[in-house]
């Protein structure tokens, strides 16, 4: 059984854990506050993915250093942070970057696609890291024909804006339903799991730009 380790921050997080180790069976999940236990074990670090939570004052090289296992996954926990510093934390290749502001679901879902193999960026994330990738590699946009439908262009666009299903079916004047097969399509066509990845694919290969 896979182990998850989160260090967390606060008494919201340990309950999300705790709700998250009762209703998932198939993961050990573990909740370590470090405000409240101190200084981290290397037995606690002994984990196949941790989820940092950061802080102001958070030793993210500390608690690196503490990691036993060089195969072991790492996700930060990101809530409150300047465009400069997220870019920074990018640039360091993080197996994933969880948003604060995250479903049960979705840490479900982001989870998963870690130990799949994938890197996981919640979408709230997304518009800072790729417009980072577009100032250092400026050219014209450039969609590709037979791909995608113009609808289909019109809702990757918003979802590598970082707007939810719900927004662009307001935006476009469609049904949250008829978004939702839209998007499936859009994964399909574009061979990706997950929207996170349709929209750094847009991007990486110049198909759409941020404004």
């Amino acid at each position: 059984m896979k182990k998850v380790t989160v260090i967390s921050r606060s008494e919201m997080m340990d309950n999300i854990c705790r709700i998250l180790s009762e209703s998932i069976n198939y993961y050990n999940i573990e909740s370590y506050n470090i405000l409240k236990q101190g200084q981290i074990s290397k037995q606690t670090l002994d984990t196949d993915l941790v989820i940092i939570e950061l802080g102001r004052d958070t030793n993210l090289q500390e608690i690196l250093s503490g990691l036993s296992n060089s195969k072991t996954l790492i996700a930060l926990l990101i809530k409150k942070i300047t465009v400069e510093d997220l870019k920074k934390l990018f640039q360091m290749g993080f197996d994933g970057y969880f948003h604060g502001r995250m479903e049960l679901i979705e840490i479900k879902m982001a989870i998963e696609s870690i130990f799949a193999g994938g890197q996981y960026v919640h979408p709230q994330l997304c518009p800072v890291l790729m417009s980072d990738y577009i100032h250092k590699n400026s050219v014209k946009e450039q969609k590709p024909t037979g791909i995608l439908s113009d609808q289909e262009w019109k809702i990757l666009e918003g979802i590598t804006n970082g707007k939810k299903n719900s927004e662009i079916a307001q935006e476009l004047y469609l049904s949250s339903y008829t978004v939702n097969n839209h998007v499936s399509a859009i994964l399909r066509k574009l061979n990706v799991a997950d929207r996170t990845s349709a929209a750094l694919k847009a991007v990486k290969h110049n198909w759409l730009t941020i404004p």
